[in-house]
This record gives C-alpha cells, structure tokens and sequence, in this order.
C-alpha cells in the first residue's frame, strides 16, 4: 500500500506544525489540560477533531510502513 500520498504533507513546514500541535494538544487532553482551546472550532470543525483525524492518519502510516500491510 503505498501512503505516500496520504503523508507526504507531513515533511512540509506547515505540515510539521500540524502534528507536532496535535500530538501536543492530545497528550495536555489525556491529562485535564488544554481542553478548552481544544473544543474551539475553526470552519465548523474543532481541534479535537483535527488533531485526532491528525494522529490516526500518521500513526496508521507509520505502524503500516513498520509491519507492512
């Protein structure tokens, strides 16, 4: 299954700040924290839900590339 395609926007700036805000608003989730700023929405769609889409996406692909599928 080639993934490329799905991740490739990953490597870009824009792309890095993309996940490296999701990982980082997940994980202050998880522990009570940044809820609020994660529940906003921007185009009628919330953080929460960007950045969970975000960490499925990439850690789907990473696990896909590292077992094969």
């Amino acid at each position: 299954m080639n993934t490329e395609m799905l991740t490739s926007w990953t490597t870009t700036t824009w792309g890095k700040t993309v996940v490296g805000v999701s990982i980082l608003g997940l994980g202050l989730g998880h522990f009570g924290r940044g809820s609020d700023w994660m529940g906003k929405s921007v185009m009628g769609v919330s953080v929460g839900t960007v950045a969970g889409a975000v960490g499925v996406l990439v850690g789907a692909t990473m696990l896909l590339k590292r077992f094969g599928a």
